[in-house]
C-alpha cells in the first residue's frame, strides 16, 4: 500500500510542471468543456503510468533502448508541439459561450494527450531518479510492487489534471 502511495505522489509531481500537454489540456477545456480537458489529462496520465512501467523494467533492462532513441523522441515531440501549434494559431480566438458544445473528439484527445506525453523524456528520467531510490528502500521488485507504483503513478497525475481542469474552467 505504501507503494501505491508513494506512485500517487511521484505521479503527481512529475505531472505538475506546466508545458504543452497543460496548455493543451487548459485549451481544450476552455474550447469543449470538462469531459475535452479530462480527455486530454486522462491520455497524458497513461503515459505518465506507462513511463512508471517501462522506468520499473528499465532499472534492469529497457533503458538502453530509450537512451540510444532520446533524439528520435525528441524529434517527433517537436514536430508534435510544432503541429499542434500550427493548428491553435489558424484556430483563431476562442469564444466561450455559455451553451452547451457537442464534442465527439474525445478519443483523439486522448491519444493527443498520450503522444505529447511520452515525447517528454524528462518524465522517464524523474520516474528513474525516484526509482533508483525505491530501490534502496525496497530492494526488490515484484510485479505487486509494479502494478501499485503503475496505477498510484496514474491516479497522481490525474488528480493534477483534474485540479487543473478545475482552476480553467474557474
Amino acid at each position: 500500500m505504501l507503494t501505491f502511495f508513494i506512485g500517487v505522489l511521484s505521479g503527481f509531481c512529475l505531472a505538475l510542471p506546466v508545458g504543452a500537454v497543460a496548455l493543451m489540456c487548459i485549451n481544450k477545456t476552455l474550447q469543449f468543456g470538462f469531459k475535452s480537458g479530462l480527455a486530454v489529462g486522462l491520455g497524458a496520465a497513461f503515459a505518465d503510468a506507462f513511463y512508471a512501467l517501462i522506468a520499473i523494467y528499465s532499472l534492469t533492462t529497457i533503458s538502453n533502448i530509450f537512451l540510444q532513441n532520446q533524439e528520435i523522441m525528441r524529434i517527433i515531440g517537436g514536430l508534435c508541439l510544432i503541429f499542434i501549434s500550427i493548428r491553435m494559431i489558424f484556430s483563431g480566438p476562442v469564444v466561450i459561450e455559455t451553451k452547451e458544445v457537442s464534442y465527439s473528439k474525445w478519443p483523439q484527445d486522448i491519444i493527443s494527450g498520450f503522444v505529447i506525453t511520452l515525447s517528454n523524456p524528462l518524465t522517464y528520467i524523474g520516474f528513474i531518479a525516484l526509482l533508483s531510490y525505491m530501490h534502496l528502500v525496497f530492494r526488490n521488485f515484484n510485479s505487486q510492487l509494479v502494478l501499485n507504483f503503475s496505477l498510484g503513478a496514474l491516479v497522481g497525475s490525474l488528480i493534477w489534471w483534474l485540479i487543473l481542469i478545475e482552476f480553467a474552467r474557474f
